[in-house]
């Protein structure tokens, strides 16, 4: 399994993020450095999320992003407010490794603009049959539906993976949700590699997430707030 540190940007600063919504801005961080630790203390990838993208500021970080790919050797994956091919495209020609990108659930009409790309489908989760679609709105469906879907998506555009953040938990220390376990393992059904985000707080949660095969797991806030080891993580699940 992957421990994946999680750098969440905004104004070009780190912030930390609850129910993405912004709680806490470190106006003193330097992101880049930030990224630059992670590999040292030897992440093998470093998730970044432009909150203002995703958010809808009018900002976007576009910049700093940029700097982070050219100061580390790792891979960069890249979230956040990804509505178009034109933004994929530019992340990439900047030598980011792959961007997550979140439609609306069980529509398909994305696949024939991203086709080609390194794309990870992004997933957020609300609870049991619960997902957030475009925006803020709900979308109500069966979570065997929404594994089909992503196995549909992906047969359409050749996925590098899926994403799912449990919105529900995200930035709490809550820890990792039952019902959420149970739609990742409704999601190894598609045979994809699967990646988790939100409200992890201790060991115990990531041996959860590894018993039930995901492979990789982001982590920020229990690891910037020192819950968790990084390189005890990867003793124990690591690469």
């Amino acid at each position: 399994m992957k421990i994946i540190p999680s750098i969440d940007l905004m104004c070009s600063k780190r912030v930390e993020v609850v129910s993405h919504e912004v709680d806490r801005v470190f106006g003193e961080s330097n992101p880049v450095e930030t990224a630059i630790l992670w590999e040292k203390f030897g992440a093998s990838m470093i998730h970044v999320v432009d909150i203002d993208a995703a958010l809808g500021t009018g900002r976007r970080n576009t910049e700093v992003i940029e700097k982070i790919v050219r100061s580390v050797n790792i891979p960069v994956q890249v979230a956040g407010g990804v509505r178009n091919r034109r933004q994929v495209e530019e992340f990439l020609s900047m030598g980011v490794f792959r961007v997550v990108m979140r439609p609306r659930p069980c529509s398909t009409s994305f696949a024939k603009e991203f086709s080609g790309l390194r794309i990870v489908l992004g997933i957020d989760y609300l609870g049991r049959n619960r997902f957030r679609g475009l925006g803020k709105d709900i979308v109500n469906v069966d979570e065997d539906i929404i594994a089909s879907w992503v196995s549909e998506s992906s047969s359409l555009i050749d996925l590098e993976g899926v994403l799912v953040t449990d919105v529900g938990v995200e930035g709490s220390l809550n820890g990792v949700r039952g019902e959420t376990l149970d739609f990742l393992k409704t999601l190894r059904k598609t045979d994809l590699e699967i990646m988790y985000a939100g409200g992890i707080s201790s060991i115990r949660d990531v041996l959860k997430l590894s018993d039930i095969g995901v492979d990789g797991v982001i982590i920020g806030k229990a690891l910037y707030n020192g819950l968790l080891s990084f390189q005890e993580l990867r003793r124990i699940v690591g690469e």
